[in-house]
């Protein structure tokens, strides 16, 4: 049997990748929303696109890494801070299990508390 040495050379669109941070992170309890508003629940009425708009993805091409940015509406009478480091660690376990790709930072910003 021959050896191959086969080379992939995949690449992971950063909608993607956007996709992903944002369903882990409003299925974090204490999110009210993503970015402009938008929750996972939403999601069959208004579209997967909708997902990706309260996150950015900086990619560093010297190490390989990236930085994920989420902003999110927070519940009101949520712990932020547990909210916030559930979040970053939800988000950089899933595209990292996911994708492969080295999560170097998620940065979470709460740009309102929901006053329901």
């Amino acid at each position: 049997m021959a050896d191959l040495n086969i080379k992939t050379n995949v690449q992971v669109a950063d909608d993607t990748i956007s996709m992903i941070a944002g369903i882990a992170a409003t299925s974090t309890k204490g999110v009210a929303a993503l970015g402009e508003g938008v929750t996972f629940k939403a999601l069959p009425f208004i579209g997967s696109n909708s997902l990706k708009k309260g996150v950015t993805i900086e990619k560093n091409e010297k190490d390989d890494s990236i930085v994920v940015k989420v902003t999110i509406v927070i519940e009101q009478g949520a712990d932020i801070k547990d909210t916030c480091t559930s979040i970053q660690e939800r988000v950089k376990e899933s595209i990292e299990s996911m994708l492969d790709l080295n999560v170097r930072e998620v940065i979470v910003r709460v740009a309102k508390v929901n006053d329901i």
